[in-house]
């Protein structure tokens, strides 16, 4: 186990989000080309990726995010434990998630004096939980309208 997880809980898995392109986003500025960067939040943090100077509407990043699943101890059911302390599972069944099945991205312009927000999303996690991969582009909307699209490859890897 290591010191820095919460509650000293081992992770069940690695969820991996590459951040590889967007097409379509509206520019944010008068002037010029928007710097444009992402941030991808999950369980109560962020994380964010470089801005590209000047990438527009269709930047690329290709960069990686990583963050450790645990877990939901809340969500376990009283009694029928099995010899791990941990409730059975029926065949096919996968453990509830801290931070629940859902991630959040969301696009800004860096180059303003306080980033401006660009659109954003939720995508869902159970298909990569289930079958351990997707990748897909994702719709950005900002105030119920249209802002592009991000595409993200996504892998999770189980511990043990």
């Amino acid at each position: 186990m290591n010191a820095n997880e919460p509650g000293g809980l081992e992770g069940i898995g690695t969820l991996v989000v590459v951040v590889l392109k967007a097409r379509n986003l509206p520019n944010k500025r008068q002037f010029g080309k928007q710097d444009p960067y992402c941030s991808v939040g999950f369980n109560g943090g962020t994380q964010r990726i470089r801005a590209i100077k000047r990438g527009g509407q269709h930047p690329e990043w290709d960069e990686e995010l990583r963050f450790t699943l645990y877990e939901d101890d809340s969500a376990m059911p009283d009694g029928g434990e099995d010899m791990t302390g941990r409730a059975p599972l029926p065949p096919g069944a996968s453990r509830a998630i801290r931070g629940g099945n859902t991630i959040s991205v969301a696009c800004f312009d860096a180059g303003q004096s306080e980033p401006v927000l660009i659109g954003e999303t939720i995508v869902d996690l159970t298909e990569v939980l289930t079958k351990g991969e997707s990748d897909e582009w994702f719709t950005l909307t900002h105030e119920d309208k249209y802002c592009g699209e991000v595409y993200l490859e996504l892998t999770f890897w189980r511990h043990r």
